[in-house]
């Protein structure tokens, strides 16, 4: 199954003093520890990464390479029993204890404070995820995501789901749209609000395409939809030719300004983004990757439109710090495996039970009496 949604997200944007408050609790927890508490103890209690902190903090044995650079470089600093610093990382705050070392080979554990919002932000956010809810939360009137969107000043980012595979945007983790929305909801109805620690989200369904094989009465009006599509912007490619020809010889502007046509400037994307007026994941975005910079390229043709691009900026793609948050996207794209699979499981519960759902209700309430 495909489908292609629209997001609306409010994100739990922290702050400075937010930051700074997460560093008071880690120092605070680093000196309880010196003063004689049990690490495993504190680590059990307080750390927010529960899955080693469920193990007292273990974060196992082995050699390098294993965490992030700024991470791994405070361990190796580090001698057998010796507490860290508070050492910030896009986690948190972590407070790190070597228990032995052998050559590499490092045991250690380590206490996560997460950079999490003041009630008064969180409440904030709250508020505006409470109105976003009451605007547009479960329509089945395609026109109220756009209304809500507009009066909270949100930029609605479109995304194609695959079915039984999580979304992703800009490598941020999409709780819930997935199973959500290949669970028969009709195309142009909005889902209710989903949180994750990240912030909140609602999305529309605009188009949907159930997988197995299809009947041909059933998509006979896409196929002829597709075909009118393609032969239209098959249509455009001598003149988009044309086009690059006099680009290449003048100016990319130069061409636009003889031919009534305007140049628009996407900003920085990488080759997961969502670009703008060109999509994601399609033939343009690969092919901008392609170019060298300053260079414009052949006419590109996407599903609806055809692309003549010069590349204006390129940062190329540093390993090494690829490699340094590796285990960052490895683990984010775990967890985001694991919940979407358990949300699976449990709507599959709720289709088969005979229970009435008051979570919204409960969800908004809480939120007002936090507010």
């Amino acid at each position: 199954g495909r489908a292609i949604v629209s997001i609306l997200a409010i994100p739990r944007n922290v702050t400075a003093a937010d930051s700074a408050a997460a560093r008071e609790r880690a120092v605070s927890l680093r000196a309880e520890i010196a003063g004689g508490a049990k690490f495993e103890d504190v680590a059990m209690r307080e750390s927010a990464d529960t899955v080693s902190g469920a193990d007292g903090g273990f974060l196992g044995r082995g050699g390098r390479d294993r965490f992030i650079a700024d991470f791994e470089r405070a361990a190796y600093a580090l001698r057998p029993g010796e507490l860290s610093e508070p050492l910030l990382t896009q986690f948190g705050y972590h407070v790190i204890k070597v228990d032995e070392r052998m050559g590499d080979t490092l045991a250690l554990r380590h206490i996560l404070v997460r950079v999490e919002q003041s009630d008064s932000n969180a409440a904030a956010t709250d508020r505006r995820a409470d109105e976003l809810s009451t605007l547009t939360g479960s329509a089945t009137n395609t026109a109220q995501f756009d209304t809500a969107a507009a009066r909270l000043g949100l930029t609605p980012m479109r995304a194609v789901v695959l079915e039984g595979q999580p979304l992703t945007i800009a490598n941020s983790y999409v709780p819930s749209v997935s199973a959500w929305a290949f669970k028969g909801v009709t195309v142009g109805e909005s889902s209710e609000l989903f949180d994750s620690p990240q912030g909140y989200y609602i999305a529309r369904l605009d188009s949907l395409t159930r997988g197995g094989p299809q009947k041909l009465e059933d998509v006979r009006d896409e196929i002829r939809v597709r075909v009118l599509r393609e032969k239209k912007v098959q249509s455009l490619i001598p003149s988009a030719r044309e086009l690059a020809a006099r680009a290449s010889a003048t100016s990319l502007e130069a061409a636009a300004a003889e031919r009534q046509l305007e140049v628009t400037r996407t900003g920085m994307f990488n080759r997961m983004s969502f670009v703008p007026g060109i999509g994601q994941g399609n033939q343009a975005i690969g092919t901008a990757f392609a170019l060298a910079s300053g260079a414009v390229g052949a006419p590109v043709a996407t599903e609806d439109a055809v692309f003549v691009m010069r590349i204006d900026r390129r940062v190329n793609a540093d390993r090494e710090k690829w490699e340094a948050q590796k285990e960052a996207q490895r683990n984010l794209l775990t967890r985001s495996r694991r919940e979407e699979r358990v949300r699976a499981y449990l709507e599959d519960l709720r289709d088969s039970a005979d229970i009435e759902d008051y979570r919204r209700e409960l969800d908004a309430a809480a939120r007002r009496q936090a507010a």
